[in-house]
């Protein structure tokens, strides 16, 4: 059975690009799950417990990100979860890493350095490679 991965994010053009980053660096290993608010994303956490690895946007609508963290956290303890939204708050961090997010992605910063970001992190989670290990929380440049 292939791992599920969550993306939960309100926009649909963040989504779609973090699905096809997935896509790109692991192609059909795993199957993505979407949900545009907190109460998708607790429903499909509710109904698929073992989600091994989540996109979660922090201003997703109505109880933002860290609940979602939180949730999948309890849920599962050994998914692999990244905060992955558009503000740099050093508070967003902080509550993301506290609810269980490992990284913390700021998509407002340039292209190239948010794809590098998304792909290393790929590569560490990679569920069929050799770089599955748990990473600490990092934070992106200012």
């Amino acid at each position: 059975m292939k791992p599920f991965f969550l993306i939960a994010d309100d926009s649909d053009a963040k989504a779609a690009m973090l699905e096809g980053m997935v896509r790109h660096a692991w192609g059909k290993r795993v199957e993505i799950l979407r949900a545009h608010t907190t109460e998708e994303a607790l429903a499909l956490i509710t109904k698929r417990p073992q989600i091994a690895f989540a996109f979660v946007d922090y201003e997703i609508p109505t109880a933002e990100g860290p609940a979602v963290i939180a949730a999948l956290q309890h849920a599962n303890p050994s998914a692999r979860i990244a905060c992955v939204s558009a503000s740099n708050l050093e508070r967003y961090q902080k509550n993301a890493a506290e609810t269980g997010a490992e990284a913390y992605i700021c998509t407002s910063l340039d292209s190239d350095t948010v794809e590098q970001s998304i792909s290393s992190l790929l590569m560490e989670w990679d569920p069929h490679g050799d770089h599955c290990h748990r990473v600490q929380h990092r934070e992106m440049p200012a």
